[in-house]
C-alpha cells in the first residue's frame, strides 16, 4: 500500500497570488492550506467517550468540548460548533449557565467569555439536545469580540427543560484578546440548584483556523 508522509511544519508565510500551500501544522498535526490572501483553512475536532453527570452548582468543564487552536492562532470568522445532549431527572427547575470558555489550560482556570442562560425548567424528566454556534468577530486585538448562539430542543412543549420547546439564546462578549498564542476553547456548565443533569455525548468542531 502507498503512504504519503508530510512532515510537520510551522505556519508558512502567504504564497503568492493565485496559489496556495498545503501544510500540517506543528500544534494539532492536521493538514491546513494557507491561500494568498494570508487565510488558513483548516478544522479542529474533539468528542466525548464517556457519560459525565456534572454537579449541581458547580462549573464544571464539559469533558470533549475544549478545541485547541493551532499556531496560526485566531482569525477572523474563526468558527465553533458544539452538541450535546441533557438528560434531565425530575429534580431540580432553576436556571443554569453554559459559557464558552477561553484560555490556555482547558480547565475551569480559563474565563468564561460568552455566557448564556438555559431558562427554569419543571420538575419532570426531559431530554434535550442543544448545540452552541460561535464566530470571532474581531478585530484581531485585545479588543476581539465573539458572538454566540445557544439553541435547544427537549421532548417536552411546556414542561422539563424549559417551558417553552425551543430556546434560543444570544450572546455577544466583551471585548478580550484573541490574539494570545496556544489558546484553548471550551465549553462549561453550572447547572442550577438540585438539578441531576447527564451528558452522554459531546461533539465538538472549529474551522477557519
Amino acid at each position: 500500500m502507498a503512504k504519503f508522509t508530510l512532515d510537520v511544519e510551522s505556519v508558512p508565510v502567504t504564497p503568492a497570488a493565485g496559489t496556495a500551500q498545503i501544510f500540517v501544522d506543528t500544534t494539532s498535526k492536521r493538514l491546513s492550506l494557507k491561500d494568498d490572501a494570508g487565510f488558513i483553512k483548516g478544522h479542529v475536532y474533539n468528542f466525548s467517550t464517556a457519560s459525565q453527570a456534572p454537579a449541581a452548582t458547580v462549573r464544571t468543564y464539559v469533558t470533549g468540548s475544549n478545541l485547541a487552536i493551532p499556531t496560526g492562532k485566531l482569525q477572523i470568522g474563526t468558527c465553533f460548533r458544539w452538541g450535546f445532549n441533557m438528560t434531565k431527572t425530575a429534580a431540580g427547575t432553576a436556571t443554569s449557565a453554559i459559557a464558552i470558555a477561553v484560555g490556555t489550560a482547558g480547565t475551569t482556570a480559563d474565563t468564561d467569555r460568552v455566557s448564556f442562560t438555559k431558562p427554569a425548567g419543571t420538575a419532570v424528566i426531559d431530554e434535550a439536545w442543544c448545540e452552541i454556534n460561535c464566530i470571532c468577530r474581531g478585530p484581531l486585538s485585545a479588543s476581539g469580540i465573539f458572538v454566540g448562539e445557544f439553541t435547544m430542543i427537549h421532548n417536552l412543549q411546556i414542561t422539563g427543560h424549559a417551558i417553552i420547546p425551543c430556546v434560543c439564546v444570544n450572546t455577544v462578549s466583551s471585548a478580550f484578546d484573541v490574539t494570545v498564542a496556544n489558546l484553548i476553547v471550551g465549553l462549561t456548565i453550572n447547572t442550577g440548584t438540585s438539578d441531576a443533569i447527564t451528558i452522554q455525548q459531546v461533539l465538538s468542531e472549529a474551522w477557519n483556523l
